[in-house]
């Protein structure tokens, strides 16, 4: 006789269980947060692709499928010329910071330049500042008519005209060269220091003297970090905007991201067109990333062996001085000599290109920073507190993201931590004002535009991989068996993550914050495509002011920025330490 069992009865309790060891703590929290990732990253990214296929009407009210969009950017007055500038100014840029990044790199490395450890902080800080703000600095040093060394070499050398010019591509390369740097000499120190010395000993008992042997084994040995940095410049350089807006669109000049800006944002704005020229920015900059993530990121030569040593010193004799003398000058033309001329600036009810002490003061700070009147100044003011709203709430929100994103990355295996790998690399192969069209395309009609959360969204979308990078670099060098023993204890994974986990995370998750913080705080790509009335950042502030061609108030809100993210640096260096951003 056949027993029937009841639902609900003991023979559903496998299936019951089952669905219940599924339905974890760990595999909800990862769930929702793939399903984030996913969406913040791809639909953007999709809606600019579709986006870019649809064609406006001559009269601004409907739009049709087809590829007129394509077709402008080639029989279009302006474009292709950006196109080309955009590709000259990326060339040119990539050349200046990869010679200054190397040779920067190999002095603090392997020579006995004097100072050496102390003057590497200083290379480092045009990482962080603004390269618009750095472009204004540059504007009021070499313009023609108001640059102040032009003004000292008229008046001191007798020079007709002007020495220097940077109101053109040529500035353009030259301010995003020296200020882009820091990227290609992060990715090369590492390596010099870590490079086993025998092999350059091997070189010089053949007989071959220092030159030789740096140009033929020291740097083709560290050549996937050379190329890797180079890349990333490249890209980064292609994805500029504030500095071809300030020192080349004015002067004729116009790049992809200031045409981006200009067609797709005004009165007459044309999403659309301005989706288009994205995909073509997008592409460009995709495939290079491509390249540096297949063939030169997994590329390595055995730098390092399983033998103990000390990187050796070179000794340079006499010309050590000569390369300190080199270090410094670095230092002077990216970092010193632009704060100092913004300061200069600030101090002036006007800028004359010419120093008068009697006419300084700090009335251009009290009009930027404490509600002067309610116009440009007014929404330059507002620039200060969004930021600072958006600066801490992004980068909280993005650590978070991190840490459980770092978590399903490095702790479990299979297809989704792949996936999930992979839309963390996307963000950093696109522009800012790439992915901010595609935030602006897909949100435009949704509640979130026009407000803060439109940027929060479209800040943490592009730039939370920098602090996952930072999340995952600590999480490598830590046991898995730590949370394994916390979990076969009995704990909980959410108990982990909080008692075991996060504490031994805590300098990686702070490093990483604080280096958000400092992003957020200077960023414009995005900002100036997504910002409408009332949610201006201070980077969108700055770009008011400069805006009404009034350089004192611009230099003083300017000097507010940089002072902010200078503070934040020192931050940074005291809780990530030296070895943060170039390990």
């Amino acid at each position: 006789m056949s027993v029937q069992t009841l639902p609900g009865t003991a023979a559903d309790a496998p299936t019951t269980s089952r669905w219940r060891s599924l339905i974890t703590q760990e595999s909800v929290a990862t769930l929702i947060v793939s399903v984030l990732v996913g969406a913040a990253v791809l639909l953007p990214l999709f809606t600019l692709v579709v986006s870019s296929f649809l064609v406006l009407d001559p009269g601004g009210f409907d739009t049709a499928w087809g590829f007129d969009n394509y077709k402008t950017l080639f029989t279009d007055r302006i474009i292709p010329r950006a196109f080309v500038n955009t590709l000259l100014i990326s060339t040119g840029s990539t050349i200046v910071a990869t010679v200054l990044g190397v040779s920067l790199a190999w002095i603090n490395a392997r020579t006995n330049c004097p100072w050496r450890d102390r003057l590497e902080p200083y290379n480092l800080i045009p990482f962080f500042l603004s390269p618009f703000v750095g472009a204004i600095a540059w504007h009021n040093l070499a313009s023609p008519k108001t640059g102040l060394l032009n003004a000292w070499a008229r008046h001191y050398l007798g020079i007709e005209g002007y020495l220097i010019n940077v109101n053109n591509i040529y500035g353009v390369i030259w301010v995003t060269g020296i200020f882009f740097t820091p990227l290609v000499y992060l990715f090369v120190v590492g390596s010099l220091r870590r490079m086993d010395p025998s092999l350059e000993d091997s070189a010089r008992t053949t007989g071959a003297g220092l030159v030789r042997t740096t140009m033929t084994v020291t740097l083709p040995l560290v050549a996937p970090g050379i190329l890797s940095g180079a890349i990333i410049v490249f890209v980064t350089s292609a994805g500029e905007f504030g500095v071809p807006f300030k020192l080349s669109a004015p002067y004729g000049w116009e790049t992809l991201t200031t045409q981006i800006f200009s067609k797709a944002v005004g009165d007459d704005a044309n999403h659309y067109l301005g989706a288009t020229m994205s995909m073509a920015l997008g592409a460009i900059t995709a495939f290079f990333i491509y390249v540096q993530q297949r063939y030169i990121a997994p590329r390595s030569f055995t730098t390092v062996t399983g033998k103990g040593f000390r990187p050796n010193v070179i000794d340079l004799g006499r010309w050590r001085w000569v390369a300190f003398g080199y270090n410094v000058a670095f230092i002077l033309v990216a970092v010193v000599l632009p704060i100092l001329c913004l300061f200069i600036v600030s101090l002036h009810p006007v800028w004359t290109a010419e120093i008068i002490p009697s006419d300084m003061s700090f009335r251009n700070y009290e009009k930027t920073l404490f509600f002067w009147r309610p116009d440009a100044i007014q929404a330059a003011t507002n620039g200060i507190f969004n930021s600072l709203i958006l600066a801490f709430a992004g980068a909280s929100i993005a650590m978070v993201l991190s840490l459980v994103v770092s978590h399903m990355i490095h702790r479990t295996k299979g297809f989704g931590s792949r996936v999930l790998d992979f839309l963390c690399v996307v963000p950093i192969g696109f522009p800012g004002i790439v992915l901010a069209m595609g935030v602006l395309v897909t949100y435009i009609k949704t509640p979130i535009y026009a407000t803060l959360w439109i940027l929060l969204l479209g800040y943490i979308t592009r730039f939370f991989p920098y602090g996952q990078r930072n999340i995952a670099s600590v999480m490598l060098a830590i046991s898995e068996e730590l949370d394994q023993s916390s979990r076969m204890a009995g704990a909980s994974w959410l108990t982990t993550l909080r008692r075991i986990t996060i504490p031994l995370l805590k300098p990686g998750i702070f490093a990483g914050w604080v280096l958000l913080f400092i992003i957020f705080l200077r960023e414009l790509s995005i900002s100036i495509i997504l910002y409408t009335s009332g949610t201006e950042t201070l980077s969108v502030g700055v770009y008011y002011l400069t805006n009404f061609e009034n350089e004192p108030l611009t230099s003083a809100l300017s000097m507010a920025q940089t002072v902010m993210l200078l503070i934040c640096i020192l931050i940074f260096r005291r809780v990530a330490g030296r070895e943060a951003l170039t390990a």
